[in-house]
């Protein structure tokens, strides 16, 4: 039985708590040597045992075995499901084997009613992009946030709220969604970009979405269909 705990998580606590330095994404050089052929897909990953990613499933559909098996120091429990940014070499032999070139971890939220919060948090950040997975199974934000040096283990916290659900005439739901952003204090010297997924398993063909943001430059909004 595969263990989900890692996205069920989230149902329950919601919190996604991260350390900066861990979640930039790494610069490659471009030309015809092997990363010239590299390919980045945010996906659900597979691991096998701790710290090995076995099979991707990514955005687009597609079933990957990744061969030899990649270390991923963030994936720490056997037979689980984590969500992914996948950088891997599309140069293969077939088979659906790919060769990994580096995992990042994609922070998975699930919505929490803001009723249900003793505090509510919306600290500013930067809003890069959002947009719902070519599957339609996950809202996908790109973030940017402000950081700097710290002591102890003090982190910045994301999240997602739910502040209304709407239900129209024609039985389709609105949900009214917040991101949820706890500076906790950090330092802002510098941004670092953030990439985190939001699954959709609640919504329904029909419903929509407007999720607020709330960033540097004053508060957006973006409305997604289903």
């Amino acid at each position: 039985m595969r263990d989900y705990r890692h996205i069920l998580l989230f149902s329950l606590i919601f919190f996604a708590v991260f350390c900066l330095q861990a979640c930039e994404a790494e610069d490659y050089e471009t030309g015809d040597g092997d990363l010239s052929y590299m390919r980045a897909d945010f996906a659900d990953i597979h691991t096998s045992e701790a710290k090995k990613v076995d099979y991707v499933c990514t955005d687009n559909g597609d079933s990957l075995l990744v061969r030899p098996f990649c270390d991923c120091e963030w994936a720490t429990t056997p037979d689980s499901i984590y969500r992914a940014l996948f950088y891997y070499n599309v140069k293969t032999k077939g088979d659906g084997k790919v060769e990994a070139i580096s995992v990042k971890q994609v922070l998975a939220l699930r919505m929490l009613k803001t009723s249900k919060m003793k505090e509510v948090y919306t600290d500013p950040l930067n809003f890069e992009s959002a947009w719902v997975s070519p599957n339609r199974k996950y809202l996908n934000l790109g973030l940017y946030v402000k950081s700097g040096k710290i002591e102890g283990d003090d982190r910045q916290t994301l999240g997602m709220l739910c502040d209304t659900i709407y239900t129209r005439d024609n039985g389709s739901r609105l949900f009214s969604l917040r991101l949820f952003h706890h500076q906790n204090n950090i330092p802002e010297y510098y941004s670092a970009r953030v990439y985190a997924s939001m699954p959709l398993d609640s919504i329904n063909p029909g419903d929509s979405i407007l999720l607020n943001v709330n960033t540097y430059e004053g508060e957006i909004v973006r409305a997604f269909g289903f």
